[in-house]
């Protein structure tokens, strides 16, 4: 039974707001009256995969408060177009009646975001707060790395002279460090899904690097996805939903979560297209 009519079995939907950015939060409110809603089923909070692209995510529920006549879910949705919320519930007759208020969820890629301002290099954030705090992660890390690099050198050049020979790779040693990161997080419980992708997205530009033989991390993330689609086999419409999840990533609360099955097959995804 379409939800069309549920008004006159003293049924509401409705959204709050009705048209959304991707990685927008909107708060989903059902208002019945008692006995009109029965044996809800609810989508789970989390992350939800796309049913027809299960490496990627659909959408996420932040929270769900179901009283005795009302039920809102907070939601975030990660692909564009016109949406509905998976909720299906039986009517006092036993007919079985699915959500149908939609809403309408936009792309946060435009033109004009396409700017020098747009430059986000592994793990970057917008704004300036964004900026200062991935120059003092980038600065660390290059001390620490250098450090490291240093070290080994210096081990191999009086320790070992023969070994001296073969020197590490610094792009191989920075991939490495992420994919360390991500098997970390694999492992977490729960794994963070900003976490998650912020590591997920230093990995795609390192491995991207190597396998291109150029630097990326000077690219936007348009002109990153760009010369992805260009140089890897992956379909227009999976590199512009990855584009726009890594974006809107950094929205998500510290609490949000990702199912593991979810994080271990956006990772494997992205291994094997990198290799390719």
């Amino acid at each position: 039974m379409s939800g069309a009519f549920c008004d006159l079995f003293g049924v509401t939907e409705s959204w709050n707001p009705e048209k959304v950015l991707i990685g927008q939060e909107s708060i989903y409110t059902l208002e019945f009256q008692i006995g009109e809603v029965n044996d809800p089923e609810i989508p789970a909070k989390g992350v939800h995969p796309d049913p027809k692209a299960p490496d990627l995510p659909w959408m996420e529920i932040l929270s769900i408060k179901h009283e005795e006549q009302k039920i809102e879910v907070r939601v975030i949705y990660y692909e564009s177009g016109i949406q509905t919320l998976p909720l299906d519930w039986k009517n006092s007759s036993g007919v079985l009646v699915r959500s149908s208020k939609s809403i309408v969820v936009e792309s946060s890629l435009k033109d004009s975001d396409k700017t020098p301002e747009d430059i986000q290099p592994p793990l970057e954030f917008s704004g300036p707060y964004g900026w200062k705090l991935t120059a003092m992660i980038a600065g660390v890390l290059s001390l620490l790395l250098g450090g490291a690099y240093v070290y080994y050198l210096y081990k191999t050049k009086y320790r070992n002279p023969v070994d001296a020979i073969v020197q590490l790779d610094p792009l191989i040693e920075r991939i490495q460090l992420y994919e360390n990161r991500l098997e970390n997080l694999l492992s977490a419980a729960p794994i963070r899904s900003r976490e998650f992708y912020r590591a997920l997205s230093g990995y795609i530009r390192e491995a991207m690097s190597k396998k291109i033989g150029a630097p990326t991390s000077h690219l936007t993330e348009a002109e990153l996805f760009d010369r992805l689609y260009n140089s890897f086999p992956v379909s227009q419409q999976d590199a512009e939903r990855w584009e726009e999840l890594l974006r809107v990533s950094q929205y998500a609360s510290k609490e949000s979560e990702i199912p593991k099955e979810a994080a271990e097959m956006a990772l494997d995804y992205w291994k094997e297209l990198l290799k390719r």
